[in-house]
């Protein structure tokens, strides 16, 4: 049987390698564009604006269990490959002392294509048990419970890219200057759970004007970040940690990683931070007529149209999680390091790499504190949705993160989308075509057919169609209550 723990903690004893060498790869949020925008969205429209889950069809919903598994980056990639090819025998990077002839099938072999700006993004979300009801025809509300999990870092210079899967004793990059500015990263991991509110605030036969909001408890499991303000360093001979006159700060809270020294609680799951965010948003629809006389019923039948058109604004996940258990965080100021042996340091537990790190540099450099805030990975997102004709629809979305420049945050990808779908009551078809942080072009497919919803917003890197700079795969099992005369009239 597999270790999980023992699993658990040696990703963090890499994770933290890289931290210390201020080598980063990292990842962030993706929005599942496939399935949070059709009118048959219902819980899933709370991801991009709250004011959705009003003045749609879907009258009470159960969601039973939806994931989303995602990754992207701009640095690393592997070539098209069959899907039942693609395995994880040996992870290596093309370098001056790979031998092809070592390559076997099924083994996942990465390229480098180094951007000036690196940047990866990616991480798990589960959406639980959540309800979705209407309280009346211009009202609905929702209750739901949440997993996550984020990892984000941005500003990646090429040599930290390089030495992240190289190390430092790769020949090209010994004796390097490693000047960095603004690296950012962070991870963070806790539950949620969550109230959401929508109402019509006007509906007329030409307009209908609706808000949102949802209110979220946060449960910190672990999180941590590093973030540089000028760092100088050298690679000196791929063992030593040498950097002068630098300025960073770096936090974690979570179990420990290292059996030898248990300064840290060793659990893998442990309440470790409380928190709160929200989100907030407003949606206004241009109605066709015989409508507005029933904001909460779309009719379909014989293909009329329900709207010409519909748009939103929203602020998406405002708030963040204080760590107080289990936690430290430590800031560098002005200070400077000659390290021998520091290759060795992922034996050494977390807080013991911290305290060493600290003697190193000095007290008089160093500050100290058992906690620290992270703010959650927030958004302002824009939402247009046009109705074609008859049930064929083209929806537009940015998403655009919003940082807080001496706040220790989590990163949202900037992303543009334009989606194209099919949406009736039984069947939902998407074809997202999608710009990741203004540039890097990703086109998706997502199939809901009835209670069950599988997609993808990386159709092409996922099953091997184009480069793979990274993967993406959600589902949903959920069952919606579609409005109908009957329901109402008992209802009502």
């Amino acid at each position: 049987m597999v270790n999980i723990k023992s699993n658990f903690r040696l990703v963090l004893q890499y994770y933290f390698v890289i931290i210390f060498c201020f080598f980063y790869i990292n990842i962030n949020a993706q929005n599942q564009f496939g399935l949070t925008t059709g009118n048959y969205a219902g819980l899933y429209s709370l991801q991009i604006n709250p004011a959705n889950i009003c003045f749609q069809p879907v009258t009470f919903e159960i969601n039973i269990l939806g994931a989303d598994l995602y990754i992207n980056n701009n640095d690393f990639f592997t070539k098209p490959t069959f899907l039942p090819k693609l395995g994880f025998n040996s992870i290596r990077v093309e370098n001056y002392k790979y031998n092809p002839s070592s390559y076997k099938p099924g083994n996942l072999l990465l390229k480098r294509d180094l951007q000036s700006n690196g940047y990866i993004f990616g991480g798990v979300n589960v959406l639980g048990p959540s309800f979705l009801f209407a309280i009346n025809k211009k009202t609905s509300m929702a209750i739901t419970t949440a997993f996550k999990t984020y990892l984000s870092a941005t500003n990646i210079s090429n040599i930290a890219a390089t030495a992240s899967f190289e190390g430092l004793s790769y020949k090209p990059i010994l004796r390097q200057q490693i000047k960095m500015e603004n690296t950012k990263l962070s991870f963070g991991s806790w539950a949620e759970l969550g109230f959401s509110y929508a109402h019509v605030i006007n509906d007329n036969k030409k307009y209908t004007h609706r808000i949102g909001i949802s209110v979220k408890g946060l449960f910190g499991l672990a999180g941590g970040y590093i973030y540089d303000n000028g760092y100088n360093g050298w690679n000196d001979d791929g063992n030593k940690l040498i950097f002068d006159s630098s300025n960073f700060s770096y936090a974690y809270s979570g179990p420990s990683t290292s059996k030898k020294y248990k300064n840290t609680s060793n659990s893998s799951i442990s309440l470790n931070g409380i928190g709160a965010s929200f989100d907030i948003g407003y949606a206004i629809q241009k109605n066709t007529s015989g409508t507005s006389f029933c904001p909460n019923l779309y009719q379909f039948v014989n293909n009329i149209k329900v709207y010409k058109w519909k748009a939103g604004i929203s602020l998406l996940d405002i708030g963040g999680i204080h760590y107080f258990k289990n936690s430290f965080a430590t800031n560098i100021v002005n200070g400077s390091l000659n390290w021998n042996k520091f290759d060795t340091i992922a034996k050494y537990d977390i807080t013991v790499m911290d305290a060493t790190l600290r003697s190193y540099v000095g007290a008089e450099k160093t500050q100290t504190f058992n906690s620290f805030w992270l703010i959650l990975p927030s958004a302002i997102s824009l939402q247009y949705d046009y109705n074609l004709k008859s049930n064929f629809y083209v929806n537009a979305n940015i998403v655009q993160r919003i940082t807080l420049a001496k706040m220790p945050s989590l990163s949202r990808m900037n992303t543009v989308a334009i989606i194209p779908r099919y949406d009736i009551e039984k069947l939902t078809v998407c074809l997202p075509f999608i710009l990741n942080e203004y540039k890097d072009i990703n086109f998706g497919l997502a199939v809901r057919y009835k209670c069950v919803t599988i997609g993808s917003d990386k159709l092409g890197e996922t099953f091997g169609i184009q480069n793979l700079y990274g993967a993406n795969f959600y589902f949903v099992y959920k069952y919606s209550f579609i409005n109908r005369s009957l329901f109402w009239k008992k209802l009502f």
